[in-house]
């Protein structure tokens, strides 16, 4: 199957409501109560973070990618926190996502890409000139009410 990524503006991310909110409840789950869908939608519809819809030839969105431009106080990064789709299609999709990717971060002035995803992905991010240049440790703490 071709794959096809795009970058969705801001006033279409409502044509996509409803296959996005099935994959951002997925993205909900892994932030482990830092970002609720809500959220990540004010994020979208504000313009801190861009959409990116991966399709198929048909023109059929099977998955997403969320970006953001952080500026750090010495460069630019473009950050992807948030990936969510189909089964397998973020793999199918890796080389033309990764490339174009590359290219926007390159148009806008980053010196480079930091994306968040699960330890399984270290493999596919290496193959891909990713280094795995930290972990993070989480502890969660008993919310009192």
């Amino acid at each position: 199957m071709i794959w096809g990524i795009t970058l969705v503006p801001h006033g279409r991310i409502s044509f996509l409501l409803p296959v996005l909110l099935e994959n951002l409840a997925k993205s909900e789950l892994w932030t482990k109560g830092r970002a609720t869908i809500d959220d990540i939608l004010t994020f979208l519809y504000t313009g801190q973070m861009n959409l990116w819809a991966i399709y198929s030839e048909d023109g059929k969105v099977h998955a997403f990618i969320i970006t953001e431009i952080k500026q750090y106080p010495r460069c630019k990064m473009l950050i992807s926190p948030y990936t969510a789709g189909d089964y397998g299609v973020i793999d199918a999709a890796e080389d033309i996502t990764l490339t174009t990717l590359e290219q926007f971060a390159k148009d806008t002035g980053c010196s480079g890409i930091e994306a968040i995803g699960r330890i399984g992905w270290k493999s596919r991010a290496k193959k891909h000139g990713f280094l795995a240049a930290t972990m993070v440790y989480e502890k969660y703490f008993e919310v009192k009410s």
